[in-house]
């Protein structure tokens, strides 16, 4: 498991990276600590269980500014590169909300291209085939 912190405007965000497989309980804890309901964490458990790799979670809870991003195990750097950039919309739209702002405007892609830099050395490692190897 790989962890990395940001602070995203007012917004605590936790981005998990579990590229040989998950640990449940951990999510499962950080869900239950960002008030998530139980059918949020059963919906959660079953999408990273029950749907094999490529997957990802984005759970926000705008009273707290705190997000949790869970990134799987990934079958190539291209589907690692596409489930990190739709789990980053997610949280875009969540901060957005948040602020009042209805759809996608520029705010919402700078707050995407800022997360995407801030992670910048993680999306090189796992989007890359050379380097996953």
């Amino acid at each position: 498991m790989i962890r990395k912190v940001l602070q995203i405007g007012r917004w605590i965000v936790t981005f998990v990276f579990f590229p040989e497989g998950y640990d449940m309980n951990y999510v499962l804890d950080y869900l239950y600590y960002l008030d998530a309901s139980d059918e949020d964490l059963v919906s959660a458990y079953d999408k990273m269980l029950a749907e094999g790799p490529n997957e990802g979670v984005t759970f926000a809870n705008p009273e707290m500014k705190e997000a949790l991003i869970v990134i799987g195990p990934t079958t190539s750097g291209k589907q690692f590169l596409n489930s990190i950039s739709h789990e980053i919309d997610h949280l875009s739209d969540e901060i957005a909300s948040w602020y009042g702002v209805k759809g996608h405007r520029e705010g919402t892609s700078y707050r995407t291209g800022d997360t995407t830099m801030a992670l910048a050395e993680l999306i090189c490692r796992f989007g890359c085939d050379h380097c996953r190897e």
